[in-house]
């Protein structure tokens, strides 16, 4: 039974997704660095997902048709606002700077960890996947398991997901010296913001 969690683990990681974009995203603006903190706080979101789905708070969002649309429409609107912030910036000729002339109450939005964080905590769907899953591996004839055994797959799945995310912040690390002429930087962010703002639309519509 492990083996098979582990192989969904596996698929789920190597899937492209909006937390694979957000890290490239943070990659590309400030380094390999700036992507694995990105990472970490795409995976610290995927946790508290897991962790609501293993004490049964998760149920109480699923139910509510009002607050699962407003989560996902939240999360909408971040991956539009990353997405339109990168455009700006591509448009105003400012891809390579770090906004850092942006209002000081707005500073903890452009860390790195925070925007990772947020795209995750803002995506239903994370509660989703381990609604699907976690119930399947949990035994269900001891009850004062559940929870300690759920937590237990639900940090499995964070590692993974960790684990390639940070993986795809160093790949794209060691060739972000080769995106560096002002011309083909612009040309690559224009692309990612266009990315970020079509997945953000898609969520919205889904």
């Amino acid at each position: 039974m492990l083996l098979a969690y582990l192989g969904i683990c596996l698929l789920i990681t190597v899937t492209p997704g909006l937390d694979t974009a957000v890290v490239i995203r943070g990659t590309l603006k400030g380094g390999a660095r700036a992507g694995l903190r990105t990472a970490a706080g795409c995976a610290l979101g995927l946790f508290v997902h897991a962790t609501g789905v293993a004490v049964g708070l998760a149920g109480v969002l699923l139910r509510s048709a009002v607050a699962f649309e407003a989560v996902k429409l939240a999360g909408a609107a971040f991956l539009v606002y990353l997405g339109a912030r990168t455009l700006w910036a591509v448009r105003h000729g400012r891809a390579d700077e770090q906004d850092d002339d942006a209002p000081a109450r707005f500073a903890r939005f452009r860390s790195p960890f925070v925007q990772g964080l947020l795209t995750n905590l803002t995506n239903p769907k994370a509660t989703l996947v381990f609604l699907a899953t976690l119930p399947q591996f949990v035994p269900s004839g001891h009850p004062a398991q559940a929870v300690p055994v759920a937590l237990g797959l639900a940090l499995i799945a964070v590692l993974f997901s960790l684990s390639g995310l940070s993986l795809v912040a160093v790949a794209v690390g060691r060739v972000r010296h080769l995106l560096a002429s002002p011309r083909v930087r612009r040309v690559q962010e224009a692309v990612l913001g266009g990315t970020l703002v079509g997945l953000g639309l898609r969520v919205a519509a889904e």
